[in-house]
């Protein structure tokens, strides 16, 4: 039982760490317009603290914005 636990546990963790990894990226107008497309709130806060703080905030919030707009529209 406790092998299993220990194994889901190293299986949760570095499925997170990969995930924070990708998300580190250079184009931080690309990576905020797929967050606006996707239309999660913005997320740019959250990626600097994965990231080091390395993040572009305006870049992210210029591309995010843009995003947000490309969303279909629902019918009135």
């Amino acid at each position: 039982m406790r092998l299993l636990l220990a194994i889901a546990s190293l299986s949760a963790l570095a499925g997170c760490a990969g995930l924070g990894a990708a998300d580190c990226g250079s184009d931080w107008r690309a990576i905020g317009q797929r967050d606006g497309v996707l239309g999660v709130q913005p997320q740019d806060e959250n990626y600097a603290r994965r990231c080091s703080g390395a993040v572009d905030a305006a870049r992210y919030r210029e591309g995010w914005q843009d995003g947000m707009s490309r969303r279909p529209r629902a019918p009135v």
